[in-house]
C-alpha cells in the first residue's frame, strides 16, 4: 500500500469509527448518527471506480434522501480518476478541491505561537464544558457570524470520538479561539481535521501552534504519518511551517441541487 492509498484507507477507517456505514458497492456512505450537516455525511469509493455506476449512484441518492441528508462525495482523486466525470453526469457539482498534506517525525518543525496562548489536549476524561467550548469554537471558526448552540448529544459524541483520538483547544488570555482534532490512528496513520480559528484571531500563528501541538501529541502516541486537507493556499503555507508537505489532491462533489455552503 503506497502513501496515497494509506491516507485514503485511514479516512475510511475514521469514518467507520465515527459514523454509520452503508455499503453500496463500489461505494460506502457514511452517516452521522444525528447531525444532518452536509460535511458530516458523505461517500468514499471503496477503491478504483470503473464501469457503469448509474445504479449504485441512484441507490446512494435513495439512502441520503431517506435520512434527509444531502448527497456528497469526498475522495482522493488519484485513486478514482474517472469518478469526477461520472458524478458530473449524475447531477453533482464540484464543491471544492483540496490539497492533501502529510507530516512525519522527520519533517515536523515545532512552532511555539504567540505569548499568552495556552493549548489544552482534550481526551475522554476532559470536563464536558471544555469539550463544549471546543465544539462551539470550531463551529464558529467555520461559520463566522453565525450563532452556534452545542447540545449535550454533540458533547457526548465528541467525547466518544476521543477514545483513541485527541482534540485540541487553543485559548488566548483564557478565551477559546481555535480548535482541531485528530481521529483514531489506523496502521500508524491519522488525520488532523476540523482545524478552525475564530475570524478575529487569524493571522497570528495560533492555528500553526495548535497544529504543531497536535503533531507532537500524535507522534508521541506512535503515529508515523499525520495528514490533513486544506482548500486555501494560505492555510497550506501555515501547515508547511509545521512540516506538512503536499502529497496529492482531494475532490469534494455535492448534489448540484443543494445550496452552496460557505
Amino acid at each position: 500500500m503506497n502513501l496515497i492509498e494509506r491516507l485514503q484507507e485511514s479516512m475510511r477507517h475514521a469514518a467507520r469509527e465515527r459514523y454509520t456505514s452503508v455499503p453500496v458497492p463500489p461505494f460506502t456512505a457514511y452517516f452521522h448518527p444525528f447531525d444532518a450537516m452536509v460535511y458530516l455525511n458523505y461517500v468514499i469509493p471503496d477503491g478504483p471506480v470503473t464501469g457503469d455506476t448509474r445504479e449504485a449512484l441512484r441507490k446512494l441518492r435513495t439512502e441520503f434522501e431517506a435520512r434527509q441528508r444531502v448527497p456528497r462525495f469526498e475522495y482522493v482523486d488519484a485513486l478514482a480518476p474517472e469518478l469526477a466525470g461520472m458524478l458530473s453526469a449524475a447531477g453533482y457539482r464540484q464543491e471544492a478541491e483540496a490539497r492533501l498534506m502529510a507530516c512525519t517525525r522527520d519533517t515536523y518543525v515545532p512552532f511555539k505561537g504567540p505569548e499568552r496562548l495556552t493549548l489544552t489536549v482534550l481526551s475522554p476524561d476532559s470536563p464536558r464544558e471544555e469539550v463544549r467550548d471546543f465544539c462551539v469554537t470550531t463551529r464558529q471558526g467555520f461559520s463566522p457570524g453565525e450563532t452556534v448552540t452545542v447540545g449535550d448529544e454533540e458533547v457526548s459524541k465528541t467525547l466518544e470520538d476521543l477514545k483513541d483520538g485527541r482534540a485540541f483547544l487553543a485559548r488566548m488570555d483564557g478565551r477559546p479561539v481555535s480548535g482541531g482534532q485528530f481521529s483514531s490512528p489506523h496502521q500508524g496513520t491519522t488525520e488532523l481535521a476540523g482545524v478552525a480559528t475564530l475570524q478575529e484571531w487569524r493571522g497570528r500563528g495560533i492555528g500553526a501552534a495548535l497544529v504543531s501541538r497536535a503533531a507532537e501529541e500524535a507522534f508521541s502516541r506512535g503515529v508515523e504519518v499525520l495528514f490533513l486537507s486544506t482548500i486555501t493556499e494560505e492555510a497550506g503555507r501555515l501547515y508547511e511551517r509545521v512540516g506538512f508537505r503536499f502529497v496529492t489532491r482531494m475532490l469534494f462533489y455535492v448534489d448540484a441541487a443543494a445550496p452552496a455552503h460557505g
